[in-house]
C-alpha cells in the first residue's frame, strides 16, 4: 500500500509518498481502508519531534482516520468488512490500561499515529475497542475533519470550561480547526461566543462556525474588546488553544472567578503569572488534554444531528502530505486540512 512516512524528524519534506507493507489484523483489531485523513498541528509537531523523541522509524502520522473495514480479526466480530467507521483519534496503547476512565488520563493515553501508526496511509490497524460506526451520513473528508478537534472541544469546553446556556465565552483562534469546533459545541450549549481571528479573510469563517463577535488582533487588543463587549466584567470562559504569547490577556478578559482552559502551545509554552491577580480574581487555570471515549461520542452525535459540522477548508491527495503541512505552517488555514488517499 501506499503512505506518506516520516525516516526522520525535520521539516515537511521529511514526508514520503511510498511503498509499505499492508497492515493485517491480529486478535481483537480490525483494518480500516482510508477515505479520508485529517491533519492537525500536532501532527506537524510530532514530525518535526517536538512530542516525543522516541519513534521507531520508519512511522506514519495521522489521527483523524474515516473509512471502511476491510480485514477483521479474532475477537472482533461485532464488525464486518463493509462498515463504515470512524477511528478514536486518541486512546490508550498498552491494554492494561484499558479499563481507566476517563481514557485520556491513563498513563498510555496518546493520540492515534503517535507511537501506533496512523491513518496516512491506504490501510490502518486499529484496536476493534477504539473505533465507532460513521452513522453521520456525512462526505469522508468532512468526517475526517473532526474527531481530534471535537473530542477536544467536548473536553474543553463542556466538561473543564462548565459552558452552559447564558454564558459569555472567549475562544481563541476561531478560523483554526480546533477553535472553530469550540465556538460551535459553545454555540450548541447555548452560550454566546467571542473569537479572535488574524485576518480579514479568516472573520467570515469564524461567523459561520457561530461567533457571536470576531475581533481581529491585528487591529484590535482582544482583552479590550472583551471588556466593551460584557460592560467591564469580562467573559465566563476563555478557552485557549494559543498558549504563552496570550495568557496575560486572556486572564484580563476572564471575569471574577472565571474558567481558564488552556490546550495549545503554538503561542509558546513559557508565561508570567501574576498571582497577586490569581488570587485576589479568584481564577480557576485548568489544563486539556484531548478528552474522554464518553466525550468523543458526545460528540459524535453533536456531529450526526447537525448541531456541529465540519469546516474543511482544503484536501490534499496523500501524494502531497508534505504540501498539505506547508499549507498549514502558513498560517492561511481556514478550517480543517484533509488527506485523501
Amino acid at each position: 500500500m501506499k503512505a506518506a512516512v516520516i525516516h526522520e524528524f525535520g521539516a515537511e519534506d521529511v514526508l514520503k509518498y511510498e511503498e509499505v507493507a499492508r497492515p493485517e489484523p491480529r486478535n481483537g483489531e480490525v483494518v480500516i481502508k482510508v477515505a479520508a485523513c485529517g491533519i492537525n498541528r500536532y501532527d506537524l509537531y510530532l514530525r518535526m519531534g517536538a512530542v516525543v523523541t522516541d519513534l521507531a522509524f520508519p512511522h506514519v502520522l495521522g489521527a483523524d482516520i474515516a473509512g471502511t473495514i476491510s480485514a477483521v480479526g479474532d475477537d472482533a466480530m461485532d464488525w464486518q468488512v463493509g462498515d463504515q467507521v470512524i477511528a478514536a483519534p486518541g486512546y490508550p496503547i498498552n491494554p492494561s490500561d484499558w479499563n481507566i476512565r476517563p481514557e485520556n488520563q491513563a498513563p498510555s493515553f496518546e493520540v492515534t499515529g503517535t507511537h501506533t501508526w496512523g491513518g496516512n496511509a491506504e490501510y490502518v490497524r486499529m484496536p476493534a475497542r477504539f473505533i465507532y460506526k460513521d452513522d453521520t451520513g456525512l462526505p469522508a473528508q468532512e468526517v475526517a475533519a473532526m474527531p481530534l478537534v471535537l473530542m477536544t472541544a467536548v473536553h474543553a469546553v463542556e466538561t473543564l470550561g462548565e459552558v452552559r446556556s447564558g454564558m459569555k465565552i472567549l475562544v481563541q483562534a476561531g478560523a483554526s480547526g480546533s477553535g472553530n469546533a469550540c465556538i460551535q459545541v459553545s454555540r450548541a450549549l447555548g452560550a454566546k461566543v467571542a473569537t479572535t481571528v488574524g485576518s480579514a479573510e479568516k472573520v467570515e469563517t469564524a461567523i459561520q462556525a457561530g461567533a457571536n463577535r470576531v475581533i481581529n488582533y491585528n487591529e484590535r487588543n482582544f482583552a479590550d474588546e472583551i471588556l466593551e463587549w460584557t460592560a467591564g466584567r469580562g467573559v465566563d470562559v476563555v478557552i485557549d488553544n494559543v498558549g504563552a504569547s496570550v495568557l496575560e490577556e486572556n486572564l484580563r478578559a476572564l471575569c471574577l472567578g472565571g474558567i481558564f482552559v488552556n490546550f495549545g502551545l503554538v503561542g509558546g509554552y513559557k508565561a508570567s503569572l501574576n498571582i497577586r491577580d490569581l488570587f485576589f480574581r479568584q481564577h480557576q487555570l485548568r489544563g486539556s488534554f484531548m478528552g474522554s471515549l464518553d466525550e468523543f461520542r458526545r460528540g459524535l452525535a453533536l456531529l450526526r444531528d447537525g448541531k456541529v459540522r465540519a469546516m474543511v477548508d482544503k484536501t490534499f491527495p496523500l501524494s502531497e502530505a508534505a504540501q498539505a503541512h506547508r499549507y498549514i505552517e502558513s498560517r492561511a488555514v481556514r478550517g480543517k486540512v484533509v488527506l485523501i488517499p
